[in-house]
């Protein structure tokens, strides 16, 4: 029997920062390891983000970012640890302690769902690596990318729904030109 390889998917990126100046920083690194961005959602404040808030500060944005290259389902563990790098680099010292001041979580987008890599481990999260894990977070069901019961509430805005839905129009392209050779 011959197996297939998995279609690639489009490279994604929630980037939580805790200002101007990080999130310009952050861009930087990751178009320096990911490549050219294609296309990014609005950024918006992360009302929901008291887990971070403690690390990193009030008033965080988050903004999804794709990447022009595609890639292969199987690099989602290397993309994580790649971000885990740089949000070390990113970090700044506190009170005489090293904390974040952006959170990276890379993920992959098809269009059949919204994959997110992370270190922290919960019951419906498969480990993909030594301490990283993934989630499907939405899937794509009757036109939309739907929420699965721990899907966090900011990937169920309206425009992170467009936002996705944009990029799975350019996935179908992109396949279709390729199926075509």
């Amino acid at each position: 029997m011959e197996l297939q390889n998995a279609p690639q998917v489009a490279l994604v990126c929630a980037l939580t920062t805790n200002g101007e100046r990080v999130y310009r920083e952050a861009i930087d690194l990751l178009c320096a390891r990911f490549g050219s961005i294609v296309d990014q959602s609005e950024p918006y404040a992360l009302d929901e983000g008291g887990y971070y808030a403690s690390e990193m500060g009030g008033e965080l944005m988050k903004q999804l970012l794709c990447f022009t290259e595609r890639v292969a389902p199987d690099t989602l563990y290397a993309h994580k640890m790649a971000s885990i790098d740089m949000e070390y680099a990113l970090a700044e010292t506190r009170d005489g302690k090293r904390c974040r001041s952006a959170n990276i979580d890379p993920g992959l987008l098809s269009i059949e769902s919204l994959v997110l890599s992370t270190t922290k481990r919960v019951g419906h999260r498969i480990s993909i690596g030594k301490g990283i894990w993934a989630e499907t977070t939405l899937l794509y069901q009757k036109r939309a990318y739907r929420p699965l019961p721990w899907t966090y509430l900011d990937y169920q805005r309206d425009d992170v729904q467009r936002f996705l839905l944009r990029r799975r129009q350019w996935l179908r392209a992109q396949q279709r030109s390729t199926a075509l050779g």
